[in-house]
Parts: structure tokens; C-alpha cells; sequence
């Protein structure tokens, strides 16, 4: 057994893995990289960043400190798993029904939204680039897929703990 990688938290708890851990810091970083894309694309933008609260408001206000926590906190791995699988259901949903990826293309390729729930406006660069566009797209689902990763690597980490929380 690699002590280094599973070292005794020092209440009987293995520490949770190295690959959680960067799973953890990619979904940040891609976190707040899609959080910023939809501040330049100001079709899903909200409060604080324009006077409307709409649902990027609350992903803006909920996924950083619901991120952060499951990030710092590896004493409760029940209660990490169960938050980042919170937000896995919720950026999907979002990412399904309210902003789907040919929006998220759309707003940069042709500089305005055209889906209902979208705010109408162009984005702040006033830009048509496809190639955003394509980025816009790429970012939100690498990510969907580090969220699933972390959540399956924070599942095994809980279960191999062997404890609730």
C-alpha cells in the first residue's frame, strides 16, 4: 500500500484520492471558465453582472462555495459525493433544457440568441466568432464530464472510507 496516497486522516478515515483531488480543482477551473462565458454572452447571464435574477444567478451564488467545500472539507466523503452530485444533476439539467450546447454556440457564431428562455441580447465582445462559439460549447461539456468524473471518484472514495457522514 502507496502510504503517501492514503494516508490516515487520523479518525480511521482513509484520505480521499489524489485523482479527487485534481478531478476537484478541473471542475473548478472549468467551472469558473463556463461562469464567465456566460457573463461574455450576456444571453445567461444574471445578477450580479446585470439587474435580472435568473437561474445563473443562483449556479453563480451555489457552485462555488458547494465546489470549494467538497474540495476542502475530506473528513465527511458521504457528504462531498452527495454535493458534487448535486451540482453534476444540476449543470445537466441546466445544460439539457436551458442552455444546450447549440446555444451556447449560437450566441458567439452569430452574435445574438435566438432560444425563448435566453435574455436576447448579443454578447459583450460583439463578436461572431464560431470559434467561440465552438469553445463556448466544448468548455460546458468537458464540464459535464469532469463533474461525472469527480462524482464517480468521490463515490469510491466514500465507499472505501467505510463510513457515513
Amino acid at each position: 500500500m502507496n502510504v503517501g496516497s492514503r494516508a490516515s486522516t487520523g479518525v480511521g478515515l482513509r484520505a480521499p484520492s489524489r485523482r479527487s483531488k485534481v478531478l476537484l480543482e478541473i471542475t473548478l477551473v472549468l467551472g469558473v471558465l463556463h461562469l464567465v462565458d456566460h457573463v461574455l454572452r450576456a444571453d445567461h447571464s444574471g445578477w450580479p453582472f446585470i439587474d435580472e435574477f435568473t437561474p445563473f444567478t443562483f449556479f453563480a451564488v451555489v457552485f462555488p462555495p458547494i465546489a470549494l467545500f467538497a474540495h476542502f472539507d475530506r473528513s465527511r466523503p458521504w457528504l462531498r459525493f452527495g454535493l458534487v452530485a448535486f451540482l453534476l444533476v444540476g449543470v445537466l439539467f441546466s445544460h439539457a433544457f436551458l442552455e444546450t450546447p447549440g446555444d451556447q454556440y449560437g450566441v458567439w457564431a452569430a452574435n445574438a440568441s435566438t432560444e425563448p428562455y435566453a435574455l436576447g441580447r448579443p454578447n459583450l465582445l460583439n463578436v461572431e466568432s464560431p470559434v467561440l462559439g465552438v469553445l463556448a460549447a466544448a468548455g460546458a461539456a468537458l464540464l459535464n464530464l469532469s463533474l461525472l468524473a469527480a462524482v464517480v471518484s468521490l463515490f469510491a472514495d466514500a465507499r472505501r472510507a467505510g463510513t457515513r457522514a
